[in-house]
This record gives structure tokens, sequence and C-alpha cells, in this order.
């Protein structure tokens, strides 16, 4: 009896951690993929490994991209876990804790889709200025300019003036 009331209470455990995780997958779903700060190339900071998009090694520290797949969101440094999401208005809030090679800590990321397929980031949940990202695939990683909108196009022959 008490084995199965153990059972029971370790299964009930299972759903109450499990059900956040599950929430926040739910609300971060328009969210997965790659995403880069608009204007830069998609092809410069992503590739492709095993069907899906990884970052280019080495990786800069300070490009401003990142991905974000089920329940992680991954820098170029650092890898997160998405422990909760909440809603203010058009933003999502994500509760980070994230990992370097180097330490651990707490983080926060204010995000919000746009109509024309982007996102915008916030530094703060109810105002301020936001910074606009772009979606990375496949396609844009194949685009004659690497995807994104920014970089000179050289003339076969000639060097960029």
């Amino acid at each position: 009896m008490i084995g199965m009331a153990h059972r029971i209470s370790l299964g009930l455990l299972a759903i109450a951690v499990a059900t956040p995780f599950q929430g926040a997958l739910a609300q971060t779903s328009s969210l997965q993929g790659a995403w880069l700060e608009e204007g830069l190339s998609c092809g410069s900071v992503y590739t492709t490994a095993r069907s899906a998009m990884a970052f280019k090694r080495p990786a800069s520290a300070f490009i401003p991209a990142f991905i974000i797949s089920g329940k992680r969101l991954s820098t170029p440094l650092a890898t997160c876990r998405i422990v909760n999401v909440t809603t203010s208005g058009d933003r999502q809030i994500m509760s980070l804790h994230c990992t370097t090679s180097i330490a651990s800590d707490s983080a926060r990321a204010v995000l919000a889709p746009t109509s024309d397929g982007g996102l915008l980031r916030y530094l703060a949940a109810e105002g301020g200025i936001a910074t606009k990202y772009q979606r990375c695939d496949r396609d844009n990683l194949k685009a004659r300019d690497g995807g994104g909108t920014s970089g000179r196009s050289a003339t076969p022959g000639r060097s960029p003036s």
C-alpha cells in the first residue's frame, strides 16, 4: 500500500514538473527557429547540421543571434533552458536558466512576433526600445548573399568599392 502511494506521488510530481515545460513550449511554438538581427547575413552566422540550423564555428560572442528549439534557447556561447513563459500584451517574457563554459545564471528574454514574420526583442516587458530579428532557414542560407539584407555584392573579377 505504501509502495503504491509512493508511485502515485512520484507520478503526480512528474506531471506537476512537466506541465510548466509543456506550457512554455506551447507559448513559444511561433518563436521556434534561428533568429538574427535584421540586416545581417544569415549565411555568415548559421549553417545546417543534421537537418537543423546551427551556429558556424568559431562563433562570435557578440553576434546578435539565437536559436529556439523545443524548450531551449541557444546563443553562440550559451545554452538556456526555458523555465517559464508569461504573456504581457503582445510580448512573451521568457524566464531562462542559462549555462556557458564558465558559469550558470538566470536570465530573461522579452520577445514579440511581428506581422511580417519577424521578431522584436525588448529590453523590458513594459515598453522601451526593440531590436528587430529575422528568421533564418535553409532557404536564407542558399540565397546569393547568404540571407539577410546587408552585405555588398561584388561583380566577378572586380573587388567591391
